[in-house]
This record gives C-alpha cells, structure tokens and sequence, in this order.
C-alpha cells in the first residue's frame, strides 16, 4: 500500500467513526458480484434527514459470503445500530436484524445472486419513535452486474412480503427497484450514477437519485462513497442522504473480478 493509498484509508475509516447506511439493499458498483475471497465484512455509516424532518444516523454491520465462480451460493447477516431523532422525540438502539441466504453465479461479463431472507424483529417498538417494525417481513431478491470494456451495469429487484406488527396491522408488501450504470476512470476508482425506487402495493412510492463512487485500495479493502435524493413520490418521505460503505474481504484468496 503506497502514501496515498494509505492517507485515503486512514481518512475513510475517521469518517467511518464519526458518521454513523440507510439502504441495506443499496444498488452500487458491482452489485451482483462477489468478493476475492469468502468472507467480507461490510461495515455502512449514514446520515438521511426526510422531508418529515426525521433525522437517523445509522450503522450496519454486515457479514457476507460467496463461494464459486460459475456457480455458487450467498449469504449475509445484517446488523443495524440506529439513532433517531423526530420532532417529537429521539432513540438510540439495535434496529431490526436481517439474514439472508441463495445461489449465485457468472456466465461470462454477466454476475448476478439472488436470496431469499428474512427481518428480525430485535428492534424496541416501544421506544417512541420505534426502533423496528415490530413484525416478521420476508424477502425475495435478485441482482445482477454486466461488466463491459471500461464499464458496467448493475441492476436489482426485491419484494418485501410485509408480516404483521404487534398492533395486528399488516402493511402493504413492496418493491425496491434499482439501476446503477458507470465507469472506471483512473486504475481503483470507479465512478456511477442511477434511480432506485421504493413502490408499494397500495401504489405509494418514492424514486431517488443516487450517486455512487468507489476507490479500490487493495485487492481486499476497499470504500465507496455514496449520495441520495428523493426526487418524487406519493404518500412516502423523500430524503437526501449520505454514506460512507467500508468493506474488508478476508480469508483465502479464492477469487478475482
């Protein structure tokens, strides 16, 4: 690791510990790919303030694995820690966990992995304002990246089959939606723009703007910086905000993008 390389991850993980990221399923760079190696820890800081003024600075903690090349399979266990602060109130505490686990694989410039899982409810419903959604939700999910000359593509799909909370209201099911296209513009550092979006079956929605950027340090550590802002929707909140994504693959070297 030469100076800069070096200066740029002292600085990532000082911003790492001051700024406690939103959207676990984030749709990024190589969104469909997997690791140099079986194991990663994916630890994600933000801030989002909504037009509701609702504010939360989040921290998750994620552990992930891939094995294979052609084929394979994936899973994660997500952690969240969250603060919230309302205009009527604010908590600190463990948000609502989720796991997560199905099969991978490449054929050829295209990757993509899919998984079935499962949230948690470990998050305080009682605390005001609530931590969790008090309830079991299942999910259903499928990512893919297709790598170019230079370039790439990365989409994703999940839908949310919500459970029902502990005041026996079950909300409308939904839809998470994403595309993400970039480039690589100098040797580690790759730069992408795109629109995710968040439609509910009652037809409430959101569609964001994101903007992404990554800077690879080493084979196994790299950052990514990351941007939103709601630009439309019906009956949900927009938000801007920001995160700064640190990821440390560890174990065997058995793969490489």
């Amino acid at each position: 690791m030469n100076a800069i390389q070096k200066t740029i991850a002292v600085a990532a993980l000082a911003l790492a510990s001051l700024m406690p990221v939103q959207n676990v399923h984030a749709d990024g760079i190589s969104r469909g790919m997997r690791g140099p190696t079986n194991l990663q820890l994916d630890s994600r800081l933000s801030y989002a303030e909504n037009d509701l003024n609702v504010k939360t600075m989040t921290e998750n903690m994620i552990l992930k694995y891939w094995d294979g090349k052609e084929f394979g399979l994936f899973g994660f266990v997500n952690m969240p820690y969250k603060y919230i602060n309302t205009p009527t109130g604010s908590s600190t505490g463990l948000g609502d966990i989720n796991l997560g686990a199905g099969p991978r694989g490449q054929r050829g410039d295209f990757h993509w992995l899919s998984y079935v899982g499962i949230t948690i409810p470990a998050g305080d419903v009682a605390s005001k304002p609530a931590l969790g959604n008090g309830r079991i939700d299942e999910k259903i999910s499928i990512a893919g990246t297709y790598v170019g000359k230079g370039y790439e593509i990365n989409g994703v799909l999940e839908h949310t089959f919500t459970g029902k909370n502990n005041s026996g209201i079950t909300p409308p099911n939904e839809t998470s939606i994403g595309i993400v296209g970039g480039r690589e513009f100098t040797p580690g550092l790759k730069v992408a723009a795109g629109l995710t979006s968040t439609i509910k079956t009652n037809s409430d929605y959101v569609l964001t703007a994101r903007a992404v950027a990554r800077y690879t340090i080493s084979p196994k550590f790299h950052i990514e910086v990351m941007l939103d802002k709601g630009i439309v929707g019906h009956n949900l909140p927009r938000s801007i905000s920001g995160g700064l994504y640190v990821r440390y693959n560890f174990g065997n070297y058995t793969h490489r993008q």
